[in-house]
């Protein structure tokens, strides 16, 4: 009852108004029409006096305003016909909100509640809160996986359309890594569970959906501000026009005819049943502001290994150097790598361990973003990176050695150098598949509005323009640092461009931070990445990247469709006011009619 007791007064007030209009000419008329407009002006009446405790002249006092001085002057059927359209707008209005919020309520009712855990021998149920990092859960067939982790054991297919919009299950396996929320299919895991409780994917995505239903773009700040204003001015004027004309029923026609109804919902309903869609087909727009800069791209950046490549980047040469053999040169590779996040680094310690070849133990480790890992060891430092980082550690490459490099990187190869004690111990060439969906997606970007597009990269500029040529990307800027992108950036920026970044990895992160709008591959990408992103793909599907641009200006397009109409309405409704032509129940019917297209204009963003 109390989640529609604004049907049950709508009902009541109608019923009495209704029941009035058979007594019409008895003394029983104004009484039952008096009691329809107090049980719907009730509720009004109250949000008005809230308004005026926190010093806000609110729409609802218009209505109250107009109700009392209905009643004042005998026209009952007015006041009841003024509050009984009010309280039916706003209920059909909540309705409609309650449905473009399904997205979020849905997703948390996917939520996993409960997780098996093994404990020695035996296995545990708890709640999947209390799961700790490094514990090990169990998923069975229909179990919701309830961390995010790595597979250890056992084989499965999981539905993650909760997830990433993805209709078809993923087979995972040993190694493989899963997130929290997909739902077995069929099968048996062991989960080792890296991230838990509020840090796993699923409870990060329910936290910013609806971080992003409640931030309000430009033009909804405005309207919210516009209201503080218009109410005394309504107010004002209804006054003035009854000093001038002496007619009361005209003035308080002006009043209620005033209710900038459609205004207000104008941009909320469109801007929840957007982002709402969106995150169905795992697209997460972060809302609010964002959607506006997101409308507004002209120019978009990319990263290469990752993004435009599958991310799945496979060792396909390995040169030593210096007396060292590819065994020992592995061994180096893998140890420098271990704790390393980069896609480079799984690939090398992917290759190492089906060869049999261990990491060393690392004491002192380090990241040089851009450029590579450092790792003190027994033997003595390691070094595994690019050109640069060799050379901003002092080890120089020799003329035979510079050869060998030169000519994998004409085969297209991105090179991962390794050097020990100062001195270069070989090479390893490693190779990514560029994605099958990417010439497609530029293609469709430059549909959507965008007319440049730039990579930058870090990787070497013949492995980067092999790529772009396949691609037909218009700009290539290769070997560039964090910092370079960063500047890469600010530079397009200052040329009027607004950029939109693409990026997955921490390297990606200071440049997805500059540009106008970030988006970062939710799927594979890290955490830095995807928490200073605007837009987060969780499928990693490259094509959702101009949905996501289409989406956002279609968004924006419904919002300023449904202000242009109701500030026509409005208009249209006071000059007939002023001019006689238009009466206080005949309005109130088209302003509720008004509200009503804006709402299912916005509604319309539901729909794929």
């Amino acid at each position: 009852m109390m989640r529609h007791r604004k049907l049950i007064v709508v009902a009541a007030a109608g019923a009495l108004a209704g029941a009035a209009w058979m007594l019409k000419g008895s003394p029983a008329y104004d009484v039952l029409m008096t009691l329809a407009a107090v049980i719907a002006g009730f509720p009004i009446a109250r949000l008005a006096w809230d308004g005026l405790r926190n010093r806000a002249f609110t729409i609802p006092l218009l209505v109250t305003v107009a109700a009392l001085g209905a009643i004042w002057i005998r026209e009952t059927w007015e006041a009841a016909a003024v509050t009984l359209l009010y309280v039916l707008g706003s209920y059909l209005e909540d309705l409609t909100l309650e449905r473009t919020r399904a997205a979020l309520r849905s997703l948390i009712d996917l939520r996993p509640r409960t997780a098996r855990i093994k404990r020695g021998d035996d296995l545990v149920e708890v709640a999947a809160d209390e799961v700790a990092a490094g514990e090990t859960v169990v998923v069975r067939p229909g179990d919701r996986v309830p961390v995010d982790g790595q597979v250890t054991a056992g084989r499965a297919a999981l539905d993650t359309a909760a997830l990433t919009g993805e209709p078809l299950p993923a087979e995972v396996g040993p190694g493989d890594r899963v997130l929290s929320g997909s739902v077995s299919q069929g099968g048996y895991l062991e989960v080792l569970a890296e991230r838990v409780g509020a840090d796993t994917t699923f409870s990060r995505l329910i936290y910013l959906v609806a971080e992003a239903q409640e931030q309000k773009p430009k033009v909804q700040r405005f309207l919210d501000r516009f209201a503080q204003w218009y109410t005394p001015t309504v107010i004002a004027t209804a006054v003035a026009l009854f000093l001038f004309t002496r007619d009361v029923e005209l003035a308080l026609t002006f009043l209620v005819i005033g209710c900038p109804g459609a205004l207000v919902v104008a941009a909320p309903v469109a801007v929840v049943a957007g982002l709402g869609n969106a995150a169905r087909r795992g697209i997460l727009i972060k809302g609010g502001e964002r959607l506006e800069r997101i409308g507004k791209v002209d120019l978009v950046t990319l990263d290469k290994t990752g993004t435009l490549t599958q991310g799945r980047p496979q060792v396909t040469s390995v040169v030593p150097f210096g007396g060292h053999d590819t065994t020992s040169l592995l061994t180096l590779a893998a140890t420098a790598e271990q704790r390393s996040e980069h896609h480079l680094a799984a690939a090398i310690l992917t290759y190492a361990k089906e060869l049999g070849v261990a990491p060393s133990p690392v004491g002192e480790w380090r990241l040089d973003p851009g450029l590579g890992a450092v790792a003190l060891t027994e033997r003595g430092e390691i070094l595994v990176g690019n050109r640069r980082h060799l050379t901003a550690n002092g080890v120089a490459l020799a003329p035979a050695e510079e050869a060998v490099i030169a000519a994998a990187e004409a085969r297209g190869e991105t090179i991962a150098l390794v050097a020990l004690g100062g001195r270069p111990a070989g090479l390893l060439g490693i190779s990514d598949p560029v994605r099958p969906e990417a010439r497609a997606m530029l293609g469709a970007l430059r549909r959507a509005g965008v007319r440049r597009t730039v990579m930058l990269t870090g990787d070497h500029a013949a492995a980067a323009r092999q790529v772009a040529t396949a691609l037909g990307i218009d700009e290539v800027r290769a070997g560039l640092s964090p910092a370079d992108k960063v500047a890469a950036v600010r530079e397009l920026q200052a040329r009027g461009h607004v950029v939109a970044m693409i990026g997955d990895g921490i390297n990606d992160a200071p440049a997805l931070a500059t540009a106008d709008v970030a988006i970062a591959m939710g799927g594979s990408g890290t955490q830095a990445a995807i928490e200073v992103a605007d837009v987060t793909l969780m499928s990693d599907r490259l094509e959702r990247v101009p949905e996501a641009i289409a989406l956002s200006r279609r968004i924006m397009a419904v919002v300023r469709q449904n202000v242009a109409l109701a500030v026509a309405v409005v208009l249209l409704l006071l000059a007939g006011v002023v001019t006689r032509r238009v009466f206080l129940s005949g309005g109130m019917l088209v302003h509720e009619a008004s509200v009503i297209i804006v709402i299912l204009n916005g509604m319309r963003l539901l729909r794929s």
